[in-house]
């Protein structure tokens, strides 16, 4: 696997031009291709990596949940990694949407896929501890869920930061949506201190 690169800041998203959009499709459409090709493959394989942009991510988890407050609409959650680096732990997720609708080119926001409640949480359940994503100033430290968009069937990267969690333990529990059961036991990568 290639190594990852660090997105844009989420914090700041740039005005998205037409063809900024375009790409965006263009290049979520081939990350739709490798996700559908993990679909079809053996259940042992696992998730196949996913481009999204120019960098691709290897999902350790995966996961089809109802969009909250939807009867018809779903949301493929694909867990790709928590990385703790000096005081804050990065969570990565692909979410992909399986809207009910006939227009392609329609898409749907994270915020949409959280059925329109964004509040995601790490819980150390060792020392039933919670830990909310870090804001300063106003500023939430996260994918900007209302402008992080994509159409039905490709992925799109959400990013969230967390306080690292005391006494760095092995596993924690990640609550996306309260609507949704918790993603148990999922790895923290503790990045060594230089």
């Amino acid at each position: 696997m290639s190594s990852l690169r660090r997105p844009r800041s989420p914090l700041f998203p740039s005005r998205r031009s037409p063809l900024a959009g375009r790409a965006l499709v263009v290049a979520l459409g081939a990350a739709s291709a490798l996700a559908l090709s993990g679909c079809t493959g053996d259940a042992e394989e696992g998730p196949t990596p996913v481009a999204v942009g120019a960098t691709e991510y290897q999902p350790i988890l995966e996961t089809r949940q109802p969009v909250p407050g939807s009867a018809e609409d779903e949301v493929t959650i694909g867990l790709v990694s928590l990385t703790a680096d000096g005081s804050t732990v990065e969570l990565r997720v692909l979410l992909t949407p399986h809207f009910a609708g006939d227009d392609p080119t329609e898409s749907y926001s994270v915020y949409d896929m959280f059925g329109r409640d964004h509040d995601p949480r790490i819980v150390d359940v060792g020392t039933l501890t919670e830990y909310k994503i870090v804001s300063s100033s106003g500023t939430t430290l996260s994918t900007d869920p209302h402008e992080a968009e994509t159409v039905n069937g490709r992925p799109v990267l959400y990013q969230a930061w967390f306080p690292r969690p005391e006494g760095d333990p092995a596993t924690v529990d990640v609550r996306l949506n309260d609507s949704w059961p918790a993603l148990e036991d999922v790895p923290v990568t503790w990045e060594s201190e230089e």
